[in-house]
């Protein structure tokens, strides 16, 4: 009866919310945007190793800071995330990966308004932050919405945490 009992209060709640979990620092460098526009750039390195996010989470979101630095002048950048490395041009010498923006619209899960050398709040969310977290693995991509970016600024993701539900 018990069981029967907790199934229905489950049911009755819907998703259950979870304790976040902290997400390390990550350090993108950006390439240059200038003649990319129509382009998402992700970065090779593996934004979930060593995270321990559970496989059967939904409604997940990443909160954090971000801080942009360089020569350039972005405003706002589309973020976007791949639960595998794509298979697009990559950028020689660099482990930037280019894949036409035509095709990513599904892998988009956010936007950061950016303004050089300040720290702001971000929140990330999306299908394929779900299907990311599934199979724990993420690679994050941008794409330059408003500004450019020169070869060598960086943004730099800060205090980040994720959560989910059950």
């Amino acid at each position: 009866m018990s069981l029967t009992l907790g199934a229905a209060l489950l049911a009755g709640c819907g998703a259950l919310p979870l304790p976040s979990i902290a997400l390390p620092d990550q350090n993108l460098s950006l390439p240059l945007s200038a003649g990319l526009e129509n382009y998402v750039a992700y970065d090779d390195k593996d934004a979930f190793t060593g995270t321990g996010i559970p496989s059967l989470l939904s409604h997940v979101q990443i909160a954090g800071k971000v801080a942009y630095a360089g020569a350039g002048n972005l405003k706002q950048l589309a973020v976007y995330l791949r639960s595998s490395l794509p298979n697009c041009n990559t950028v020689f010498g660099s482990g930037v990966r280019l894949c036409a923006a035509s095709g990513e619209s599904a892998q988009r899960v956010g936007t950061l308004s950016l303004q050089n050398g300040v720290v702001t709040g971000f929140v990330l969310s999306g299908a394929a932050l779900d299907a990311a977290a599934k199979v724990g693995h993420g690679y994050f991509g941008v794409q330059a919405v408003q500004g450019s970016s020169i070869s060598g600024d960086t943004l730099n993701f800060t205090d980040m945490r994720a959560s989910a539900k059950l």
